[in-house]
């Protein structure tokens, strides 16, 4: 029992002095959430269908209510989706790496008051390698490129966790002025 307690105490004690904190669903800066237009500006086609849904669920998984009627609305830009190959043999593309990148914004619905988070990229890099057929190729690609948007979609929620939309007064801002988020740029780049 005692043991027990102590590698608990130990435990407690080494994930609070790495940084790490658990955050819980009262930490959110806002119970409920709608997702409002998704627009997609890239050539790539069905990036906001796709978007829509995983923003939707990354959402319901860190604590957020999605519903269409909330104080806050998420709208999407993506803005850039780069299918690059990376490796080749024999003069075809084996490998490849898929970058997605979004402009979002957080919209308080009472005030109008927008929050933008300009040039969210995923943390990760997505690679896939292919060799066959088209077929094969392509059903790779839908599967990266639906890793990508996932990754995305969790680093959206991430963001609006720790950065607290509407909590101008602690991040020292001042009420109707805008910040803007750093660009995101993956490694490798």
């Amino acid at each position: 029992m005692k043991v027990a307690l102590i590698i608990s105490l130990l435990m407690s004690l080494l994930v609070s002095g790495c940084g790490y904190t658990l955050q819980g669903r009262s930490e959110l800066p806002f119970d409920t959430v709608s997702i409002g237009a998704i627009q997609n500006a890239t050539v790539e086609p069905k990036l906001q269908d796709r978007m829509s849904r995983l923003l939707a669920e990354s959402l319901m998984e860190y604590g957020f209510d999605v519903r269409q009627a909330a104080a806050y609305r998420i709208e999407v830009t993506i803005v850039k989706f780069d299918l690059v190959p990376v490796s080749e043999k024999s003069l075809t593309a084996i490998e490849y790496q898929i970058t997605v990148v979004g402009d979002f914004r957080v919209v308080d619905v009472r005030t109008q008051q927008t929050q933008p988070l300009l040039g969210v990229a995923s943390p990760f890099i997505t690679y896939f390698r292919s060799s066959g057929s088209l077929v094969s190729v392509l059903a790779q690609k839908e599967a990266a490129t639906e890793s990508a948007l996932r990754d995305l979609s969790q680093e959206l929620v991430r963001r609006i966790i720790y950065l607290k939309p509407g909590a101008t007064a602690a991040t020292g801002t001042k009420k109707g002025e805008q910040t803007i988020e750093p660009q995101t740029v993956p490694t490798g780049k």
